[in-house]
């Protein structure tokens, strides 16, 4: 992938469609994610042609909950550039340099839930983010839209080893959605590592807990114990991604993807409005609930997509960083012609992403939360799959161009994707 002199080329083949399926995906997405909030409400949750929409704009946009929202994005700023945490560098672009990070997120999340915790026991009506839901969407996808289009305007104006390979295409609407620029930065503000970890997902869970005190407040003698067990696992998901918040640094996101709309608008507006369906139909639907066994039966499987998740990526991040190390050394690996050694044992001899086999595991499991009675409580984990299986595909033909042979003796080696004996 190096260039003479970090010089990034013209992007050579197009992803999704090209700029004819990035004109749809902008323009279907936010489509789509309201058609979420509108099918599934308290009244009915049904797959439907046309949902029953508002009957004003002040139902859909609220001047103060957009306050609330930039206020939201300007604290998580504000945390973010504390310095505070201990900095880590990224791997090498191009021109060989090492792009510096600072890594508190934990920090951030810890202390938003804490002011979250406060703004309750002081009695602050923290279900303005349940009662004003739709507002805080519209207002993030105006945000997201807003950056997408800042962050365009200035890739312009960057030096070429600064673009994103897969975003050099030269086509306005393509580069606009893949992202022009690789890392955007406003001096050590990096606008794509923010976005991929704070706003967004830390803002699922105080959304999921917004739902929590709503429904408590609403039947404080009946408590939500599908509520509790699927915003409890959705708060240890999010909290693990902040506790190995370093481990971004190697993902397809940052090393890859330029930061444009695709990007801006899935952590903006994406991830804490859909990834909040399963508590959202809960809250909603109260009389939703199941037997004690079967509730456990649940929260089982929830732990053990988990466990997958997270054994299988300490796994894989301790052969990084020690091959030689006790846990480790068993392993088996292949070596590359870039150096670096391709396990195929342990957990990644069993498929070459059992990372994403764990998350589609535990996803499952927050929709089972829901019951049966509905199919739209069950788009994230269908969502999912399709978004990891293209991403597996994207991440092959990466290693293929990367590895060549050695990939090949590791598909061998390693036959299945992400489901033992299936794919």
């Amino acid at each position: 992938m190096a260039q003479d002199n970090g010089k990034v080329p013209q992007t050579a083949h197009y992803e999704f469609g090209g700029p004819v399926g990035a004109l749809f995906i902008m323009i279907s997405l936010p489509v789509f994610i309201y058609y979420l909030y509108f099918a599934c409400d308290k009244n009915s949750c049904a797959v439907t042609l046309l949902p029953l929409l508002p009957g004003s704009w002040d139902e859909i946009f609220d001047l103060q909950v957009f306050m609330i929202f930039l206020g939201w994005v300007a604290f998580q700023a504000v945390l973010y550039m504390l310095p505070i945490g201990k900095k880590v560098k990224g791997l090498p672009l191009r021109t060989g340099r090492r792009l510096q990070y600072r890594m508190n997120g934990l920090l951030a999340f810890v202390i938003s839930v804490a002011l979250f915790a406060a703004l309750v026991y002081y009695q602050y009506p923290v279900t303005i983010l349940y009662d004003k839901f739709l507002p805080f969407l519209t207002s993030s996808v105006i945000f997201s839209a807003a950056l997408s289009v800042f962050v365009y305007i200035k890739s312009l104006a960057a030096p070429n080893h600064a673009l994103a390979a897969g975003g050099n295409s030269g086509n306005i609407i393509y580069d606009f959605f893949i992202g022009h620029e690789l890392n955007p930065r406003l001096g050590n503000f990096d606008i794509k590592i923010f976005c991929e970890l704070r706003p967004g997902l830390i803002g699922w869970v105080l959304i999921d807990l917004a739902f929590v005190v709503k429904s408590w407040t609403d039947f404080p003698d009946n408590p939500p114990w599908c509520l509790l067990a699927v915003t409890f696992s959705q708060v240890l998901y999010v909290a693990d991604s902040l506790w190995f918040e370093e481990c971004i640094l190697s993902t397809m996101d940052i090393i890859h993807d330029g930061f444009g709309f695709m990007l801006s608008f899935g952590d903006l507006a994406w991830v804490p409005f859909t990834y909040t369906l399963q508590a959202r139909y809960l809250v909603d639907h109260p009389e939703k609930t199941m037997p004690s066994y079967c509730l456990m039966a649940v929260v089982a499987l929830g732990f053990l997509g988990y466990y997958i998740f997270r054994a299988s990526n300490s796994q894989k991040n301790a052969f990084r960083q020690n091959p030689h190390g006790d846990g480790v050394k068993h392993l088996q690996s292949i070596p590359t012609a870039t150096g670096k050694r391709l396990l195929v044992s342990g957990w990644w001899g069993l498929v070459r992403h059992p990372n994403y086999l764990g998350d589609l595991i535990l996803a499952l499991s927050w929709s089972l939360y829901c019951g049966f009675d509905s199919i739209i409580p069950y788009f994230y984990p269908i969502y999912f799959t399709v978004l990891l299986v293209h991403r597996c595909l994207r991440d092959a033909a990466m290693c293929k161009e990367k590895y060549g042979e050695a990939w090949d003796r590791y598909c061998q080696k390693v036959p299945y994707r992400i489901f033992p004996y299936i794919f």
